[in-house]
């Protein structure tokens, strides 16, 4: 029992005693020292911050400072009556106040009662209110006068995580000191000095892990690391750390990664399967991955590690990985990771489908063309990026086409009347080389040129693609997709391919390969149907009732010159 009551926690035993030994806030212990060099001592100081960063540890210094006999440079002895009187929580002219458990107005009126008696032993009386924002609005009023013209030998220091919960009135009575989030260095740099002096020994990537654990919190770092060395004992590594703190390694995001970039399915799902049989959280997953490509995407941008916060031998890893990627598809990556995290924060039915979804589009997802060097490639006259193909997985789907070129290169492919044609293969049938067609480069440069020589009955499709913007056009190296975002486009389109093809072909000298996609119907518009109950119809006369339409509708009646039907 003796043995235990005298453990003292490290967050206890390592707090600074001097303004010299709190790491991470200089701009603010400067500024303190300065002061009371100056003797220029404020009656109120307002602390605000994170958890854990010296709040309460420099206004207890900056109350020994006030009151030592003995101070040397503004710091104090921590030896004399006064310094062992706060040191030990018994000082009768340094009160410390729970604003949460003292927040009423009656707590205040005793406070402004008892402020008004001189200090007995040193030369100021200084009272330390924890958590000032927890005051009701009655407590903060009923402090106001005292705050503003307070005795000469009384001093408040307010400390508070939440600044904007304090009213305007006490802020503009107090100096403000924000007190900053510790960075991983230095909260890193503070644990192997603690962990040197206690005899432990522990790697540069536990120290990381604490400190990232710790959320720019050096108290909670302090914590962690208690817990980590009662789990470890005097050697600490990493792999231990990583059991005992239940983190996710982050050799687990870069076999998830190297899965993005090798498009393996197979291997999410595998991937997918540890985190669910270790316990991990899947929303926490999604945010560790987010992070780890975000690593990525400032090798990619900078061209340097220097902004992750990681030890050495995955900053290396890190500068590797990212030549595997570019900074389009990081960014796509992204992009669906945190649309992932939000469906899962959500707390959505089937939490562990969701995930594997989301880790199933990122090895699926095809690589990114980027627009400005393909136009700049164009413009040169070289050759158009290819997209790399994905790596096969097992039994593939082979999406289906709305529509195939018109001349085929072998018989092995047969039409049938079907809107899309499956091509399949035999395994011990030679796959048919594909028909020619015109390069990626070839229709986009020339594509404006092309719908300039549409004949009267294809006009709809140039006017409709601009201005109108009711056919959206893809140029891709499979060919040119129409994506149409009204029904009449699509279906007069689909009675047109043939004769568009046809033109295509005699415009392009070969084959092309046109797609239409099905048009998907918007519940804004079909609603506006129902309730309307009216149809275009053909024939030229001016539009009825516009303000009635919604802007789809207009630009279909200003395209082909209809009208409502009476």
């Amino acid at each position: 029992m003796t043995e235990q009551q005298s453990f003292i926690v490290t967050a206890r035993k390592w707090r600074p005693l001097r303004f010299a030994d709190v790491v991470g806030q200089e701009h603010i212990t400067t500024t303190l020292k300065n002061a009371i060099r100056s003797e220029r001592i404020h009656h109120a100081y307002l602390f605000t911050g994170p958890r854990g960063v010296g709040k309460t540890t420099c206004a207890r210094i900056l109350a020994r400072a006030l009151n030592c006999p003995n101070a040397i440079d503004c710091e104090p002895c921590n030896t004399c009556a006064a310094c062992t009187d706060v040191l030990e929580g018994r000082s009768v002219d340094v009160i410390e106040i729970d604003g949460a458990s003292n927040n009423s107005v009656d707590d205040v009126r005793k406070l402004r009662e008892n402020a008004k008696y001189s200090p007995m032993n040193g030369r100021y009386k200084m009272y330390i209110i924890d958590e000032v924002h927890m005051l009701s609005t009655a407590a903060f009023n009923a402090l106001l006068k005292t705050l503003e013209e307070p005795p000469a030998h009384l001093i408040f220091v307010f400390a508070t995580t939440e600044i904007h919960k304090v009213p305007a009135t006490i802020l503009s009575r107090c100096q403000r000191f924000d007190f900053r989030r510790m960075e991983i260095d230095t909260i890193t740099a503070q644990l192997r000095h603690i962990a040197a002096n206690e005899g432990y020994t522990i790697d540069d990537e536990s120290l990381v892990a604490i400190a990232k654990k710790a959320d720019g919190s050096m108290r909670d770092s302090q914590s962690i690391f208690d817990q980590v060395v009662a789990f470890c004992g005097k050697d600490i590594h990493y792999s231990e750390v990583s059991n005992a703190l239940h983190l996710i390694d982050l050799d687990f995001f870069f076999s998830l990664s190297e899965a993005v970039h090798t498009h393996d399915v197979t291997s999410m799902f595998t991937l997918s399967r540890q985190v669910i049989n270790r316990g991990y959280d899947l929303q926490e997953c999604l945010v560790g991955l987010l992070e780890h490509f975000r690593n990525i995407l400032t090798v990619l941008t900078t061209g340097s590690t220097s902004l992750i916060e990681a030890s050495e031998t995955f900053l290396k890893r890190y500068a590797e990985e990212a030549a595997q990627f570019t900074r389009a598809d990081v960014l796509r990556i992204m992009t669906m990771i945190s649309q992932g995290e939000a469906v899962l924060r959500s707390n959505p039915p089937q939490p562990r489908i969701r995930f594997e979804f989301t880790l199933v589009q990122l090895a699926a997802m095809d690589s990114t063309v980027d627009l400005t060097t393909l136009l700049n490639s164009i413009g040169k006259g070289g050759s158009a990026p290819v997209r790399p193909k994905p790596v096969p997985v097992p039994t593939p789907a082979q999406p289906g086409a709305s529509a195939t070129a018109s001349t085929p290169a072998a018989p092995t492919a047969t039409p049938v009347p079907a809107k899309t044609i499956p091509l399949t293969t035999k395994a011990a049938v030679t796959p048919a080389t594909p028909a020619p067609q015109p390069s990626l480069q070839s229709i986009a440069s020339r594509w404006s040129a092309f719908l300039d020589t549409l004949p009267e009955s294809l006009l709809f499709v140039k006017t409709a693609i601009d201005p109108a913007d009711l056919l959206g056009v893809d140029i891709t190296d499979t060919g040119i997709t129409f994506r149409p975002r009204a029904e009449i486009i699509h279906n007069r389109l689909e009675d047109k391919l043939p004769q568009l093809r046809e033109n295509l072909a005699a415009f392009y000298g070969m084959a092309v390969t046109v797609h239409l996609l099905p048009y998907q119907r918007q519940a804004g518009a079909a609603v506006a149907d129902s309730e309307s109950g009216e149809t275009p119809a053909g024939g030229a006369s001016s539009i009825d009732d516009s303000d009635e339409l919604l802007p789809v509708e207009k630009a279909i009646m200003e395209l082909f010159k209809a009208r409502r039907a009476s």
